[in-house]
């Protein structure tokens, strides 16, 4: 195991997904085809992928609480021991690995935090160069672009106010132009009047 990946060597085993009798509708005993309460010939479950559990059905019949297809076996898990982990960033200590790995995972894309437990923070950093955030072999170009992506502060622009005034002015700023009319009108209006009158006068 270098320095940059983690393999988890397992021995790989063949699946058989459990089995159940469908006369006695009771779960079959590992390494047996035949029921032992009837000797009716056993059937491989089927998997939900919505349950996550395997069902005394058929695959392909519909599953009595989510209504879709049964498949024939679970999902491979990304822990299933035969998955290449690739480090994709390094960090001083566990806590500042944390907001990288939950953006990754909202994404879709497993992480987990190698190191996270090791000891001192110092300690481990000097040991091993930090803590190592590693993602599967096949997503490492998709985590690092995520991972590069940064985020400033919005810039408050008074051309964009403008224009989000205009497409949506502020609720109530018409009835205040009208109120702010009838004050000026209340205000200059008698001199506005006796200076009308005065000019007829003239004339």
């Amino acid at each position: 195991m270098d320095g940059e990946t983690r393999l988890r060597d397992d021995e790989a085993t063949e699946f058989h997904p459990p089995r159940f009798c469908p006369l006695c509708d009771v779960e079959g005993k590992a390494g047996s085809s035949l029921c032992v309460h009837c000797g009716e010939s056993l059937i491989d479950q089927s998997y939900c992928p919505i349950c996550e559990t395997y069902l005394h059905r058929p695959a392909g019949d519909l599953c009595p609480k989510h209504d879709v297809k049964l498949e024939t076996a679970a999902p491979p898990s990304p822990f299933d021991g035969k998955t290449r982990w690739v480090t994709v960033s390094l960090f001083g200590d566990a806590m500042a690995a944390e907001a990288p790995r939950i953006r990754l995972e909202a994404e879709g894309i497993p992480a987990f935090v190698e190191g996270a437990r090791m000891g001192s923070r110092s300690m481990y950093h000097v040991a091993t160069g930090g803590v190592k955030l590693l993602v599967p072999e096949a997503l490492v170009a998709d985590a690092r672009v995520l991972l590069g992506q940064t985020w400033g502060e919005p810039s408050f622009d008074d051309d964009l106010d403008d224009a989000w005034d205009e497409l949506a002015p502020e609720p109530g700023a018409r009835r205040r132009r009208v109120m702010k009319g009838l004050i000026l009108l209340i205000l200059f209006g008698p001199a506005i009047m006796v200076g009308l009158a005065a000019l007829f006068r003239w004339f």
